[in-house]
């Protein structure tokens, strides 16, 4: 049975985002940067919003029309969205790098756009036309649409008949990229949903540093613009370093946003390791929670300092999180929480304050949605997932995903406690099937190498006769590959003779969050690291077979 979400009055149209803003008094968005910080208060925001939509439909745009949206975040994108939605445009947001070196020409025809608004890094040149400058948006609007714009190239396979607001991309560890047409009720929904779960507070700074392309980043726009809350615009390359100008109070994001200070911890020297860990244990001497959390952040101060020094807020996910990284952040007095969700449906759970498991992603978003397939599998049923088809993709492998109009079939493999926790054991694609019927997840054994000394990111990757490992490290290279080999070791002795590592690459430095071994959610590509890692590969010796020991 389908768990039915009562969407707000505000689920009807993404109109509401402008009803939201014309509410909106006290935030706006705060654009850091090596001179500083930009300010641009609400109000002057909607009116250079109103502006910009007044332009796109005197040139000629209007409902339906699909708009591309392609370049780097910066706060023209983001009055663009805006602009497009209250006109009833379709934005169709490109992830720069996932669509690197094709021209617009090409993308224009090929999803049906009447226009594209690119950044100087995804055009040539001057391009005119049908393609506009995008941070040249609030000069005016430098466009011509496409009067009779071409049909996608690709199929449409929807399971709902809702209307679709925008297009979006989603790209997995595999690398491929797959456009979403996704409805809106679902966001309405979802912003109420995380408004009662997580209240927000006029004066909170949201710190959005993944790409807008991604459509999780302008969700939570739309999330401060409906709390009247600040937004702090960069990008994941400059992140480390406007995090101490923003000072943001709230910050979603993958594991690599967190990293630094946790591998800045490990590489103090052991004695100042011990001393504070010490110091933070003291807490517990103390009578009140508030005093506990209290006396931590002080004596974990500067490390607070590194995210600005305000962070009451940090929500965890995208891709798997290690055990000891959460026991970092909760002994330094963050408060941090591990949640889940996906593109194709939003949040599915989340764990929060007085409802917290650490290891686990927490209980569900909606009571009564997740389950588990006889296979492991998380399921998620209910009448407010975000996306309601694919363009682009053949029927049956929509048909994998989105199994009818209320249920999504996530790839996931899970497992709940017996307090309605979801814990998730690794994807159903990585699933490792011996000839003697054994089960192994890829992403556990990447665990395992993530606690040898330095090591910061392993990847397990498929190689002939068995696997490779890329372990990126941190430090000393003698004593992190001997900490590695001993951990290969061990876990060969678990795999048949066709699943054991025989070949590693030690990789120097953690993998940066700007770099291309991550897709645009930093999640490790795997495809990517295949293609770095493969011409430095060192056989290692071999190891008894199984029948010989």
């Amino acid at each position: 049975m389908s768990s039915s979400i009562r969407a707000p009055e505000a689920g009807r149209s993404p109109r509401a985002v402008l009803a939201w803003l014309e509410d909106a008094a006290a935030g706006g968005v705060h654009l850091p940067a090596r001179g500083g910080v930009r300010f641009v208060p609400w109000p002057q925001a909607l009116r250079e919003v109103r502006r910009a939509a007044a332009e796109l439909a005197a040139a000629g745009l209007g409902p339906g029309d699909r708009v591309g949206v392609r370049g780097h975040n910066c706060y023209e994108w983001l009055v663009l969205d805006l602009a497009l939605l209250s006109i009833g445009a379709v934005p169709v947001a490109f992830p720069v790098p996932d669509f690197a070196g094709r021209p617009n020409a090409e993308l224009i025809a090929a999803y049906g756009l009447a226009a594209m608004f690119a950044g100087p890094e995804s055009r040539a040149g001057e391009e005119g036309g049908p393609v506009a400058p995008l941070e040249r948006l609030l000069d005016g609007v430098e466009v011509a649409p496409l009067a009779a714009p071409s049909a996608p190239a690709g199929p449409q396979v929807r399971v709902a008949d809702r209307d679709v607001f925008t297009l979006a991309f989603s790209s997995g560890t595999a690398g491929k990229v797959k456009c979403l047409l996704l409805a809106w009720p679902g966001v309405a929904a979802l912003v109420q949903a995380q408004s009662a779960a997580f209240p927000l507070r006029r004066g909170d700074r949201i710190m959005i540093a993944l790409p807008l392309s991604t459509f999780q980043q302008r969700y939570l726009c739309y999330l401060a613009i409906r709390n009247d809350c600040d937004i702090e615009l960069t990008t994941a390359a400059r992140l480390i370093q406007a995090l101490p100008l923003a000072r943001p109070t709230i910050m979603l994001g993958p594991p690599a946003f967190f990293e630094f200070a946790e591998t800045r911890y490990r590489n103090l020297p052991g004695r100042s390791r011990v001393r504070r860990d010490l110091l933070a244990a003291l807490a517990i001497v103390l009578p009140a929670a508030s005093l506990r959390l209290r006396w931590r952040r002080a004596v974990f101060r500067d490390f607070h300092r590194m995210f600005g020094g305000s962070m009451r807020l940090m929500l965890i996910g995208s891709a798997p999180v290690r055990p000891q990284m959460l026991r970092f952040f909760a002994r330094a007095g963050f408060g941090m929480y591990q949640i889940y969700g996906m593109t194709e449906i939003g949040y599915i759970a989340w764990n929060r304050a007085g409802r917290n498991r650490p290891g686990s992603v927490g209980q569900e978003v909606y009571p009564g949605s997740v389950r588990l397939a006889a296979d492991g599998e998380v399921l998620v049923r209910h009448d407010a997932h975000l996306c309601i088809g694919y363009e682009g993709e053949e029927p049956d492998e929509v048909a994998a995903v989105l199994r009818g109009p209320d249920l999504v079939a996530t790839g996931d493999l899970g497992e709940w406690d017996r307090d309605g926790y979801l814990y998730l054991v690794g994807r159903k694609k990585n699933l490792l099937i011996t000839k003697g019927g054994h089960k192994l997840q890829i992403e556990s054994l990447e665990h395992e190498f993530c606690q040898a000394e330095g090591v910061c990111q392993a990847a397990l990757l498929r190689d002939g006769d068995g696997l490779a490992l890329a372990a990126f490290f941190d430090g000393d290279r003698g004593a992190a590959r001997a900490s590695v080999l001993g951990r290969i070791a061990q876990v060969n002795t678990r795999l048949e003779d066709e699943l054991r590592i025989r070949r590693l690459a030690l990789v120097e430095g953690p993998i940066s969050a700007d770099s291309p071994l991550l897709n645009r959610n930093l999640k490790i590509n795997r495809a990517a690291v295949w293609d770095e890692v493969a011409g430095r590969l060192e056989r290692l010796p071999a190891a008894p077979r199984a029948s010989e020991e």
